[in-house]
């Protein structure tokens, strides 16, 4: 068994995509993430990506890709046999790994190889459920007006996307959250807006995005609804809307992460019609 680097993105997915499609939907993450540096290798930010196979008898068992300075993330296995050994190369270049998401099991088991060697304590910052939807409940649809977010509404769009980055993501730093911000506003700006917004009365009052892909799946995320608008059924009917609207565009289906912790997003959810696929954990690592 072996692990191999990589510099080249292009060359990169072509090597990992016949893997990665074996298990499509568990590598959902993996695959937005490489879509997007395929399009722009500085759509997180400027320092150079980290993409990583690892090789059993010449043959894909794994992969792993970190986009500094954000986590390690790490590629649906059935064999976490490779997980020493990563771990092992890792240490060799001296990367300075802030934490790791991945399949459970995969998580668990890198996270207390790594903060042994490395002599580091860690802490589960969230517990994450994979769903994947392929028919909407007609029910949760509703009768309320649903359109992508124009410039109109751009200064209204940033403030949504802050506040649930803030309030959803409480590891995320400045760095990271203005970098999204960028890439929303810049969207928005260039007239390619994946954000969408659900009106009632002519006012928004909910948003979801259309975010990343994979061959045949399309991710939504940045779901939000403000305190104020909450337990009105905005979010159900606005990801549910959208969810839809995807599947019509010729998505054979979509797929989102949820955080454990929050029942009421879970329910909703699978309210609409999302599937759970499996568990995800994400680990912090503490000096």
């Amino acid at each position: 068994m072996e692990v191999r680097f990589y510099d080249d993105i292009n060359i990169f997915y072509d090597m990992a995509s016949p893997f990665l499609m074996e298990h499509e939907v568990e590598n959902g993450l993996l695959f937005y993430v490489l879509h997007a540096l395929k399009d722009n290798i500085n759509r997180y930010g400027v320092e150079v990506p980290s993409l990583s196979l690892v090789l059993k008898n010449n043959l894909i068992n794994a992969l792993a890709i970190r986009t500094p300075p954000r986590d390690l993330l790490l590629s649906f296995s059935n064999d976490l046999n490779y997980i020493e050994l990563l771990v092992e190369e890792f240490a060799k270049r001296n990367e300075n790994l802030p934490g790791v998401i991945g399949l459970k099991e995969a998580a668990d088991k890198f996270t207390k190889l790594w903060c042994k060697v490395n002599n580091l304590s860690f802490k589960l910052l969230r517990k994450e459920r994979l769903y994947k939807l392929e028919k909407v409940t007609t029910e949760t649809l509703g009768k309320r007006r649903i359109s992508v977010a124009n410039k109109h509404f751009q200064s209204l769009v940033l403030k949504w996307s802050k506040d649930m980055m803030s309030e959803a993501l409480e590891e995320v730093t400045e760095i990271e959250l203005n970098q999204s911000l960028k890439n929303i506003s810049d969207e928005i700006e260039s007239g390619k807006s994946r954000i969408y917004l659900l009106f009632d009365n002519n006012e928004p009052v909910s948003m979801a995005r259309k975010a990343g892909r994979t061959p045949n799946g399309i991710a939504v995320n940045l779901v939000y609804t403000p305190l104020a608008l909450r337990r009105n059924g905005y979010a159900t009917e606005c990801v549910a809307k959208l969810s839809r609207q995807l599947l019509e565009e010729g998505n054979k289906y979509c797929f989102l992460f949820t955080d454990l912790s929050n029942p009421i997003s879970n329910s909703i959810y699978q309210k609409i019609g999302y599937r759970p696929i499996y568990d995800l954990n994400h680990y912090k690592f503490i000096l």
